[in-house]
């Protein structure tokens, strides 16, 4: 009798568990009839399973399918992705127009329309993977989702280009990181680019978000984005952007991004961190040790990311270093224009460390290279340029010298608040290899390697310079210097060159002067052609020796003596 009863108890506990569990699995996949199919696979995803109670491989599959939609049951409320399944025996129709031919099938569907078959094997792993990859590739975030409820988002799980529109793309990319073309179907470049923008996605499965916006549909994102043309590519994460601008090729994009989605915290040590002073434009140091919190260093990490090739960003947990600076541990420190300033704020509020990041991130004085030297030549004016030979000993010096003028300067300059006819209001400051760039420097300046240091005001956008003193010699690389030479400058006691010679100058303006034609040949090739021939003609005319009438008729004469003869 005791026996007995143990063993009834424990029929009871497993049925009651058995019914249960099979209650939970009815809610987190839902049974659905011809009634209610329509409605239910027509927001969100829908990965529904077609059975028949009475199929071996249906069985076989019932409890993998139950725990796959348990353990998932929450991905509704947060991604928008559910789970359905449909008893083929009774509802026999609705599996005939789904075109359901065997059991067990399972389709994914998204708002309505089927995306995907699975045909892979039916292990739990192998259905949990391709779930969750169709919960990231269909995410769905309500505005009332905290971002900590969030499942595991996959990246990239297909492997495929993800064409975005203004609803997917700002539901999707927050959860990033994102490469993206903004695009036009009409341009060129951009149809050379989507062979290799299809092998990158595939490429960068599960590492980064590979997209396109055509931005003749998307005109909004594209204006928010600021897409002045195209294709313009852009890393998307935490909420930043970074716009690509090298080579575009698909080992060059795939380095641009694998390097951007990891922390890219340099190690400094004393002796780095010397001479990191007196080269860097702009240099953020992290000191910390081993009592700093995993949430503060999780956060560096973090900017190192999202201010990827805009920043260096050093980290040190040597406390020489610190001490060199001056500051307690853990602190986050910039070094620009010989300065010294340290964040002040808390090192757990993300925003506050991006935003002072941001303000202080431009320099007083900027180190000219290949990405920038064009634009900032051209667009900024006047400018205070130091032509400098970095290996050169006096270097570091003639550096210094400089920046300490741009300060001295721009203090003036806002305790006067004069204004400049001459240079203008803002007289840039600026650093260009000039060993690098000799051969511009040369032809544009006239200056030699063995002259460096030099300092010249130079304007690129109206290609004049002014490079002497009173005295016809150039002006020494020093903060009074340099001054009073800006103040004679300003006051027109001094006259510019032209950087440009005589023989180019004549060549423009042939340029300049037959512009136009050819602007108009390019509208009108036919008739350009014809008034081309038709000048051509009367120039030939014009070049033929003309007839003397006198001789004409002398020869009219002779010609009447021939025949009376």
């Amino acid at each position: 009798m005791f026996v007995r009863g143990i063993l009834s108890a424990a029929l009871a506990i497993a049925a009651c568990s058995s019914t249960f569990h099979t209650a939970e699995a009815s809610a987190a996949s839902k049974s659905l009839t011809a009634a209610d199919f329509d409605a239910a696979i027509a927001t969100g995803a829908t990965f529904v399973k077609y059975y028949s109670p009475e199929c071996v491989h249906s069985q076989k599959l019932e409890p993998t399918w139950e725990r796959l939609a348990v353990e998932h049951k929450d991905w509704q409320r947060t991604v928008g992705f559910k789970f359905a399944e449909v008893d083929c025996v009774a509802q026999a129709d609705l599996c005939e127009d789904n075109e359901v031919v065997s059991y067990p099938t399972m389709k994914l569907y998204h708002r309505g329309e089927q995306v995907a078959k699975y045909s892979k094997s039916r292990s739990y792993n192998a259905l949990d993977d391709f779930a969750s990859a169709m919960a990231s590739e269909y995410i769905e975030v309500a505005k009332d989702v905290k971002l900590e409820e969030l499942p595991e988002i996959r990246v990239n799980a297909l492997g495929k280009v993800i064409n975005l529109n203004a609803e997917t793309y700002a539901s999707r990319t927050p959860f990033g990181p994102w490469l993206i073309e903004y695009y036009a179907p009409w341009c060129g470049h951009c149809k050379a680019l989507a062979p290799v923008w299809d092998e990158l996605a595939e490429h960068l499965k599960d590492k980064v978000n590979v997209a396109k916006v055509d931005c003749t549909v998307n005109q909004e994102i594209c204006h928010r984005q600021r897409i002045r043309g195209y294709p313009t590519i852009k890393l998307h994460q935490f909420g930043e952007t970074i716009e690509y601008t090298g080579f575009r090729s698909g080992p060059a994009f795939a380095e641009f991004s694998l390097e951007a989605i990891v922390p890219s915290v340099k190690p400094v040590t004393l002796e780095v961190l010397n001479d990191i002073k007196g080269s860097k434009d702009v240099t953020y140091i992290y000191t910390h040790d081993d009592n700093t919190s995993a949430e503060v260093n999780a956060l560096i990490d973090r900017q190192s990311q999202i201010f990827y090739r805009q920043i260096g960003l050093y980290g040190s947990n040597d406390p020489t270093v610190a001490k060199s600076l001056g500051v307690s541990t853990p602190s986050l420190t910039v070094l620009k224009d010989n300065r010294q300033f340290t964040y002040e704020g808390s090192l757990t509020d993300s925003n506050a460390v991006k935003t002072w990041i941001k303000e202080v991130q431009q320099p007083l004085v900027l180190t000219l290279n290949g990405a920038n030297v064009g634009s900032f030549l051209q667009t900024k004016g006047w400018i205070a340029l130091g032509l400098f030979d970095p290996s050169r000993a006096d270097t570091a010096a003639a550096r210094k010298e400089l920046i300490e003028t741009a300060h001295a300067y721009h203090k003036a300059n806002a305790e006067s608040n004069a204004q400049h006819d001459i240079l203008g209001n803002a007289l840039n400051f600026a650093i260009l290899d000039a060993k690098e760039w000799q051969s511009y420097v040369r032809g544009a300046y006239g200056l030699e390697a063995d002259a460096l240091p030099a300092v010249f005001i130079v304007n690129g956008v109206q290609e004049l310079y002014y490079a002497h003193g009173f005295d016809g010699r150039r002006v020494p690389v020093g903060k009074d210097a340099l001054l009073a030479h800006i103040a004679d400058i300003e006051s027109g006691l001094l006259s510019p060159k032209s950087q440009v010679g005589t023989v180019q100058k004549v060549f423009r303006e042939f340029q300049s002067r037959t512009k136009p034609f050819v602007r108009f040949y390019h509208q009108h090739p036919t008739i350009a052609i014809a008034i081309a021939g038709a000048m051509v003609l009367g120039m030939m005319r014009r070049m033929a020796p003309k007839e003397d009438p006198n001789a004409k008729k002398e020869d009219e004469k002779e010609g009447k003596e021939v025949k009376q003869d």
